[in-house]
């Protein structure tokens, strides 16, 4: 069929989620790449975590020391967050904290391994050698955000990518983010074969244009698009297509399955994306290698 599978912050489903653990465990279940979330560290380093609030993912809560550093904030002013974020902690700080299931009632078998991982940085990822000349799909998560505290990670970013290239590792890789002006900076800055996809879920969907508008603009920045499957249309497909844009959907769970897994996962393969990110690649390479 050629729809690529694309394991969601690693085999989130069977180990804790963004960690080099998953990743690599997506990899051998035969995923085409793999997606991770990158967010930054007081001493300006990159850390794979989905937000950089970081109770949820990590043990952090257990640590006495780091008590008094626990706050509230408000992402892009809106959005009331508490917790412990990583933009607080230096690198060596956060080396001390291990890694934990996210969703422990929904997955226990990844659960069973809270404890036991790193958080991993960018620079780790790069350097894994079962990483190594495959598809990495990067994503900067609140890249404004981060850049109105002082933190400048697609900077940071260009520089850890072009070190790596310059090794001639042939590594494949895809920059994504929510912020259409952050995936336009890191094609400005980044450039080269690499591709730029622009997320999008219900709060990025047009407003004060239409669709067809909409559609070209963003062709008109970046080389694909991504969307939360359920908003997907035969229309958006059509154009996405008609711009030459490639085009994802997200994500495919086997907990969201309300009759099978292989039904519900069908929904994202008869859109006829060019990838879908899931959370359980050897099921999803499984049901794609039977159609084919």
């Amino acid at each position: 069929m050629g729809v690529k599978v694309f394991g969601h912050r690693g085999a989130s489903g069977y180990r804790p989620e963004n960690s080099l653990e998953a990743f690599e465990l997506a990899f051998a279940q035969g995923a085409d790449g793999i997606e991770c979330d990158i967010v930054p560290t007081l001493d300006g380093e990159l850390i794979l975590r989905h937000e950089s609030e970081l109770s949820e993912t990590t043990d952090i809560a257990d640590h006495p020391e780091f008590a008094d550093r626990r706050k509230s904030v408000l992402m892009y002013e809106r959005w009331p967050v508490s917790g412990w974020f990583s933009e607080d902690f230096t690198l060596a700080e956060l080396k001390t904290l291990r890694i934990k299931e996210r969703l422990p009632e929904l997955r226990p078998g990844s659960a069973k391994f809270d404890g036991k991982f790193q958080i991993p940085t960018v620079q780790e990822l790069l350097s894994a050698p079962w990483a190594i000349g495959q598809k990495l799909i990067l994503e900067v998560k609140h890249g404004l955000h981060f850049k109105n505290l002082g933190f400048d990670i697609v900077s940071k970013l260009a520089s850890l990518i072009k070190e790596h290239e310059s090794q001639g590792h042939g590594t494949v890789f895809v920059f994504e983010s929510f912020n259409l002006e952050v995936v336009t900076q890191m094609k400005q800055q980044i450039g080269g074969d690499s591709k730029y996809v622009f997320l999008v879920d219900t709060w990025g969907m047009p407003t004060d244009k239409t669709m067809a508008e909409f559609m070209g603009d963003v062709a008109s920045k970046v080389d694909g698009i991504s969307f939360n499957y359920t908003l997907l249309t035969p229309e958006m497909i059509a154009l996405a297509r008609k711009h030459q844009m490639r085009i994802y959907n997200w994500t495919a769970r086997a907990e969201d399955a309300e009759f099978s897994v292989q039904e519900h996962f069908m929904k994202f393969i008869d859109q006829q994306p060019d990838g879908i990110f899931t959370d359980q690649p050897d099921l999803l390479v499984e049901l794609v290698a039977s159609l084919d």
